[in-house]
């Protein structure tokens, strides 16, 4: 899939907010009951993913949007169970999770990141 600059900009606007969202769904689903890390992580992952696709589908074709929001979840991995929870107060980890896959979506090298915790 080729973009443009101006797609790229206005794709990666949408879906830094698109992913703004399902994660708050994610977190709204994944924070329900009691569980343990591994039960919320394993929540969180494939709440994240299903929301994420559905989002993205309407932006991209069906393959780019799994790939999208595959990679999307591997980068929120690296978070721990609590800066998962924090996600929504915290746009720059999505922007920088969006950022890196969006670029490994375009084919470009991924920016550098800075994931630390604030």
């Amino acid at each position: 899939m080729t973009l443009y600059q101006g797609d790229r900009m206005r794709l990666h606007i949408r879906n830094v907010t698109s992913l703004g969202l399902a994660i708050s769904a994610a977190l709204s689903l994944a924070a329900c009951g009691k569980q343990n890390d591994a039960q919320f992580n394993a929540s969180f992952d494939k709440s994240t993913h299903d929301s994420c696709v559905t989002t993205a589908s309407q932006h991209l074709p069906g393959a780019d949007a799994e790939t999208y929001c595959t990679c999307v979840v591997k980068q929120l991995d690296q978070y721990s169970v609590a800066d998962k929870m924090a996600l929504p107060m915290h746009q720059e980890k999505l922007q920088a999770a969006a950022n890196i896959c969006n670029a490994q979506l375009s084919g470009g090298a991924a920016p550098a990141a800075s994931n630390a915790a604030p």
